[in-house]
């Protein structure tokens, strides 16, 4: 199979992968997890591994001529499979790994088929309010399987609502935020997928973070452009650049909003 032959019909496949793989790899642990620290200082537990695995075996009895660059794999993997210059899945077994593991639930799997250099499918799953959200490029934003269409969204950003992650933006963007914050309130949900997937359902109108790992926001870019929004960099760059280096975004969901937005960050 080449990639433009991938259809809704191939999404709704891997969406019940998803699915099977969540119910027997990922919600049992749900509750009764135990976590182990990595390099980074970040969690892993036996859930992300599970789930990892589960997903790895059924793509590849589907999609067998498809690598897979996955979390949990080391650096070096991680780096060979990209550097392969063949079709390749990214995944987040478990985007939201604290909160799986401290019981909030608000966490997702994150999914994107990257090839020829960009992302072409993606899927995120919400396990817990069992919503897929989904997306081919130049084809169109999913909810469950069915076309997504965005609610009315505000005109400005002092009607908006944001997700902002403070934790790993600049000292100036931060302070300015606190003090002469554009939108109308700001949240955060602890799962980078999980916020890419609301913007682009509409649910939340601007996103900001200063630092997201490639499966962090691979699915995300692609929903996000899919359903009519626009993301880049703090720096104004695309960010897929086709490399491990975790990049910043800033996200809107809708051309009028990102201008604004990107606009008011650059300010700062």
């Amino acid at each position: 199979m080449t990639i433009s032959q991938f259809k809704l019909d191939d999404v709704l496949v891997i969406q019940r992968i998803l699915h099977e793989s969540a119910l027997s790899s990922l919600i049992p642990y749900f509750t009764q997890s135990t976590a182990n620290y990595k390099r980074d200082g970040s969690i892993v537990t036996e859930a992300d591994l599970a789930m990892q695995k589960s997903l790895t075996n059924a793509l590849c009895i589907h999609y067998p001529n498809i690598l897979m660059l996955a979390e949990e794999l080391t650096a070096v993997q991680q780096q060979d499979v990209m550097d392969s210059e063949k079709d390749y899945w990214c995944l987040d077994p478990l985007d939201g790994t604290n909160n799986f593991h401290h019981t909030l639930p608000m966490f997702s799997v994150s999914l994107a088929l990257i090839s020829g250099g960009e992302i072409v499918l993606a899927i995120i799953y919400d396990p817990i309010r069992e919503e897929f959200f989904s997306a081919l490029r130049g084809q169109g934003f999913w909810i469950n399987g069915q076309k997504a269409i965005q609610p009315v969204q505000p005109e400005t950003l002092n009607q908006s609502i944001a997700f902002v992650d403070f934790k790993r933006l600049s000292m100036d963007i931060k302070l300015r935020l606190v003090e002469q914050a554009p939108y109308k309130s700001q949240r955060n949900l602890g799962s980078c997928a999980l916020e890419w997937a609301w913007l682009a359902a509409g649910r939340i109108q601007l996103l900001l973070h200063g630092s997201e790992k490639f499966w962090d926001y691979a699915a995300g870019c692609l929903l996000s452009t899919e359903s009519g929004g626009l993301n880049e960099t703090i720096d104004g760059e695309l960010i897929f650049d086709h490399s491990l280096t975790p990049r910043s975004v800033v996200a809107a969901s809708n051309p009028s909003l990102f201008k604004h937005w990107s606009g008011w960050i650059r300010e700062s």
